[in-house]
């Protein structure tokens, strides 16, 4: 628990303190300086760990501020960050409330709060491995048909030019390039087309022309 102090005085004093003047920033004849603490070893032993050009501070000493949660950082400048924090009661309602969710999440995983992390991984990496199969088991049912509504691809020469179209559905826009590939590959040289509807009823298209696919 350390002071908190503030003076006003020039802002060559103000950097001979020890204070950081940001670059681009005006400042004017005699600036606010905010010190906390005391400390430092060696040659600045018994001095402020921090000594900042500041509008003003809420507090006497460190201690008044309390527990404190950095809830974010970011970039907004080159070499200038943004760092965001609680204090306080908010702080610890906000720790409270990360709590609170981590074992509601623990509970519908059946799991103990600890494992969560590795638990979430696992879903993740399964859910991947199961996607990578749907696609692969669209793409063979598209190609080589099912049912009455998913026909084969149909497989024809129009004008002397290889034809291969087919219409799918459930299939997303990003899967249906797999498909066209799949149908290059199986066609050789032509005209690849496939037309889609994804779960949201959007129709979607793909068509490959030789070697080169085109979105539509």
């Amino acid at each position: 628990n350390g002071p908190v102090t503030t003076r006003l005085m020039s802002v060559d004093d103000a950097i001979a303190e020890g204070a950081m003047a940001l670059f681009g920033e005006k400042y004017g004849d005699e600036v606010r300086v905010v010190s906390m603490g005391t400390g430092l070893h060696g040659a600045k032993a018994n001095r402020p760990y921090s000594v900042e050009l500041c509008g003003g501070t809420h507090v006497r000493a460190t201690g008044d501020i309390g527990l404190v949660r950095v809830v974010s950082d970011s970039a907004v400048a080159a070499g200038v960050r943004r760092i965001e924090a609680l204090t306080g009661e908010a702080a610890r309602k906000h720790l409270d409330e990360q709590d609170r969710r981590l074992k509601a999440t623990a509970a519908v995983l059946k799991i103990s709060p600890a494992d969560v992390p590795a638990r979430v991984e696992t879903l993740l990496e399964e859910r991947k491995k199961l996607e990578k199969e749907l696609t692969e088991a669209r793409k063979k049912l598209a190609l080589g048909g099912g049912s009455s509504a998913d026909a084969p691809a149909a497989n024809e020469t129009v004008a002397g030019v290889g034809f291969l179209g087919k219409t799918v559905s459930g299939v997303s826009p990003k899967d249906l390039k797999p498909l066209a590939d799949a149908g290059k590959t199986s066609l050789g040289s032509g005209v690849v087309v496939f037309v889609g509807s994804g779960e949201d009823n959007k129709a979607s298209g793909f068509r490959s022309f030789g070697e080169t696919p085109e979105t539509v």
